[in-house]
Parts: structure tokens; C-alpha cells; sequence
């Protein structure tokens, strides 16, 4: 009776299939591969876009804020820089 070797007989972790190490022999797989791969970096790219397209919009919003609360301002100090001039002369 032939002696064989126990580990010429077992079959180890890289000897069973997976995706891994299976070739796809018409290629579709790839291509189906490559598709959700686009898919998932245009969805990426399209949060990424939305959050900077929001922080543009707060920055926006902020600076129409600053630019309405110095016109009040100044509003409010017209005719104190009206007094003054007229004080100095310059009118």
C-alpha cells in the first residue's frame, strides 16, 4: 500500500476558488467590474461636489450678510460724517 503524504492531499486556503483568482474567460466580468467602479467614483465625486457647492453657497450668504451690515452702518454714520465735515469746512 502506497504511503501518501498527508499534505499532498489536503487542499489549502489558496487552492479553493475566489473571485480573487478566477479568470473570466469572456471578459464580461471585468467590464461589469469596471462599470460599478465608475458608478461608485461618479457617485463620490458627486457628494464631494454637492458639499463643496454647499460651502460655496454659505460662504456666499455670509459675505452678502457682511456687505449688508456695513452698508447699515454706514448708513447710520452718514450724518455724522456729514457734521464733521461741515464742521472742518470741507463743505
Amino acid at each position: 500500500m502506497p504511503l501518501i503524504k498527508y499534505c499532498d492531499s489536503v487542499r489549502s486556503a489558496h487552492d479553493i476558488p475566489h473571485q480573487g483568482n478566477v479568470r473570466h474567460l469572456t471578459g464580461a466580468g471585468n467590464i461589469y467590474q469596471q462599470l460599478e467602479s465608475m458608478n461608485r467614483e461618479e457617485a463620490r465625486l458627486r457628494k464631494q461636489y454637492d458639499m463643496w457647492a454647499a460651502r460655496a453657497q454659505r460662504v456666499e450668504d455670509r459675505m452678502a450678510q457682511i456687505n449688508a451690515q456695513r452698508q447699515a452702518l454706514l448708513a447710520t454714520l452718514e450724518p455724522a460724517i456729514q457734521a464733521a465735515e461741515q464742521e472742518v469746512g470741507l463743505r
